[in-house]
């Protein structure tokens, strides 16, 4: 199965997209469309749920919008994530991630919906990098910040 969601935005270009080519992709398409205007024809769908776990743990392949949420929460379980940057976002938050990830070989970044059609083919003969979260180190800092105020 290939599960594609948006969060809790709209992003109904993607998600057209998605539609338009889900007839061609040989296998089950679910798509979380969030508050979006655009109804997909072609596969399942569905607005929210209360999580989206499910849904990861029976994909393939994850396509997402760019938002680090759900960009993390899907390389932490091992899948293979097209991550879709959304360029209606005010800032560059999410190119600037993705890009990094990208380029360490955890996830594709696809940065337009003219290029979905080949990134989707190329994830699926792809073996990505495994992501490791870092290991958090704030309380660390903080605790021996408070320990020099002593």
């Amino acid at each position: 199965m290939i599960f594609v969601t948006v969060g809790t935005s709209d992003f109904d270009l993607l998600v057209e997209t998605i539609d338009e080519l889900a007839p061609t992709l040989g296998e089950e398409v679910v798509i979380q469309i969030g508050r979006g205007d655009y109804i997909p024809r072609n596969c399942e769908h569905f607005r929210y749920a209360p999580s989206l776990a499910p849904y990861y743990d029976k994909a393939n392949i994850v396509i997402s919008q760019g938002g680090m949420g759900t960009t993390f929460e899907v390389l932490e379980r091992g899948k293979k994530l097209l991550s879709v940057e959304n360029t209606t976002c005010v800032d560059t938050h999410q190119t600037e991630i993705l890009k990094v990830l990208s380029e360490e070989g955890h996830l594709i970044w696809c940065k337009s919906m003219d290029e979905l059609a080949a990134a989707l083919e190329e994830i699926r003969t792809l073996d990505l990098k495994p992501y490791n979260p870092p290991t958090c180190e704030i309380a660390h800092i903080v605790k021996d910040f408070l320990n020099q105020l002593k």
